[in-house]
């Protein structure tokens, strides 16, 4: 404690607080709560007496106090939303500002500490957290008490809690697969090499700092892909794809244990220091395992997530810049691919600047070295990387980096090089369908050996092609989205589109179908949309849906009657884009 502090601010967000206590003296403090706002909660300012403000002064403080309704980083789901039909499940997400309406914390991602807890739940109910297990106990009312320690200091968003009817099959020495007893045996399938990932990472950053790292496969209404809880990785059923063709997701989350967890961005202005330096490293793990030309691949995808951002928010929106400002904006509200992929796409830009990944691999374990434990923002960071290769690379290289227009400037990056074999064989694919217009020559090229992300390619350049051709039929578009439809009915009856299982094949091709107007396909739409909740696949899915004249009504009376299946972050924001007050 520094000399004089005589108070200390917690937040807050919906908490019903009883009292506010020193464990050691086991007495009362004054309390109450500043003034409130819809992005950032509540403050709870808790006064210190004068025994407790001189310098060096060590106490705890003990929080009495419940959740309640209004806690926005949980969700409670009826058995009838849980794979087995038969037990509740409850689960947390606390990313962005959440924990804040779970735990009364410093809940910015510069206050880092470890933590240790005990949970209580019902038999057979098992709960899991972002710390290691350190036992459990059976109690004579028919609960268990499990707990947990986590000794890594970690930013409040990374707390994470999840109860259900819960089985785990052993994938590697350090990891096991978590999920209800219908679906363990899928995801141990799914998600078998993540040993090789976490070795691919460790070989490029150091070691693996968190013991194990396990995964737990979620309930549908999980509205995120993956969330790097340390120890205990959260993942979207939407990964199940049979084939392991999704699994760069977990390359990810495990990137995320050095990016973001270990060396964690200052604040949420610095939010691309977590998720660009994150996907930088997945895709040097994907390289490492599957090539050059699939990482190359995942970047092409990536690039095309980047531009719908920015053509979202608009070339010139704050949004778009990659360390912006949010000054009391609910960070939710930035949350976009342009953090991951303009951050990604800078860090390639250096990695070809200073020499390669020969340069680039060890600058990105000295980062974790630096920083570890710690925080990081961009002007400390840009500086380290000059005072880095200082001695490595030439002055005149280093002085053209043109860091303003890269951090703070809107719009688009200019495009690396990547490799683009596979790239090309999509692309020339979609050009042909294209051509022949649904008439002939669809069914000249067998897909059937093809990888899942160069069909998504192929489709993502038809959605290019799909709004060049739309554009240029200005006001005349009913007839251009009829020929449209006449494609993509050739093109399922060729490929069998819509029978694949896989959600990033499924969403790109309902994308397609809905923004052609294809009414046969708005229920397959619809039935995609009802059957999980990750906000990657459902709200661009909705505003598609809201933006087709024939659709419009369908996707407001879809969302009202299943908006309690999905997650509050999800349903808060896709309220919002259907223009839906609450």
């Amino acid at each position: 404690m520094r000399d004089g502090v005589d108070q200390v601010i917690l937040d807050t967000r919906a908490i019903n607080l009883k009292s506010v206590s020193v464990v050691e003296s086991d007495s009362t403090l004054s309390t109450k709560f500043g003034e409130a706002t819809d992005a950032l909660g509540t403050p709870l300012v808790v006064s210190l007496p004068a025994s407790l403000s001189a310098k060096g002064q060590k106490y705890t403080l003990r929080v009495a106090y419940a959740t309640t309704s209004g806690c926005t980083a949980v969700q409670f789901l009826p058995p009838s939303q849980t794979a087995g039909k038969v037990h509740p499940y409850l689960f947390t997400q606390c990313q962005a500002i959440h924990c804040r309406s779970l735990i009364p914390v410093p809940d910015s991602p510069v206050h880092k500490f470890p933590y240790t807890a005990s949970v209580t739940v019902p038999r057979p109910l098992v709960a899991l957290m972002s710390a290691l297990s350190t036992g459990k106990t059976e109690n004579s009312d028919n609960t268990v008490t499990y707990t947990f320690n986590q000794k890594v200091p970690m930013p409040t968003y990374l707390i994470a809690l999840a109860v259900g009817n819960l089985v785990s099959r052993d994938i590697g020495p350090r990891s096991a697969v978590w999920s209800e007893p219908e679906t363990v045996d899928l995801g141990a399938f799914e998600f078998a090499e993540t040993e090789k990932f976490l070795s691919a990472a460790e070989a490029i950053c150091g070691p693996y700092a968190w013991g194990r790292y396990d995964v737990l496969l979620m309930p549908p209404s999980f509205p995120y892909g993956g969330m790097e809880n340390p120890c205990l990785t959260f993942v979207t059923p939407t990964l199940l794809a049979g084939d392991r063709s999704l699994a760069n997701v977990v390359a990810h989350e495990i990137a995320h244990s050095w990016m973001g967890n270990l060396v964690t961005s200052q604040t949420w202005e610095h939010f691309w220091m977590n998720e660009g330096f994150t996907v930088f490293l997945e895709r040097k793990i994907v390289e490492s395992l599957y090539g050059k030309q699939t990482a190359d691949l995942h970047a092409v995808l990536g690039w095309k997530a980047l531009e719908e951002s920015v053509e979202l928010f608009g070339h010139d929106h704050a949004f778009t810049c990659l360390n912006c400002k949010l000054n009391g904006i609910d960070p939710d509200d930035a949350f976009s691919s342009i953090p991951y992929e303009k951050g990604f796409n800078l860090l390639v830009y250096l990695e070809q600047l200073v020499g390669g990944s020969e340069k680039m691999n060890p600058f990105l374990e000295a980062h974790c070295k630096k920083y570890q434990f710690g925080t990081v923002n961009t002007d400390d960071w840009v500086q380290f990387f000059l005072d880095y290769f200082k001695d490595k690379v030439d002055s005149k290289v280093l002085g053209s980096i043109d860091w303003e227009t890269w951090l703070r400037k809107p719009g688009m990056p200019p495009q690396p090089n990547f490799d683009r074999t596979l790239v090309d064989s999509a692309h020339k694919l979609a050009q042909k369908l294209i051509d022949c217009n649904g008439d002939q020559g669809c069914d000249c090229v067998d897909i059937s050996k093809w990888g899942s992300n160069q069909v998504l390619v192929m489709l993502e350049q038809l959605q290019s092609m799909q709004s060049t051709v739309f554009s240029e039929a200005g006001n005349d578009l009913a007839p251009a989205k009829q020929k449209f439809v006449a494609l993509l009915q050739k093109l399922d009856q060729t490929y069998k589109l819509s029978s694949f299982k896989n959600a990033e094949i499924r969403f790109r091709w309902l994308t397609l179908c809905v923004r052609s107007g294809y009414s046969a396909m708005f229920q397959n739409a619809v039935d995609f949309l009802v059957s999980q909740g990750r906000m990657k696949f459902v709200r661009p899915l909705y505003r598609d849906l809201y933006r087709c004249e024939e659709s419009k009504n369908l996707a407001v009376e879809t969302f009202k009657a299943n908006m309690s299946i999905y997650h509050a972050i999800c349903s808060k924001m896709v309220a919002k884009d259907l223009q839906i007050s609450s």
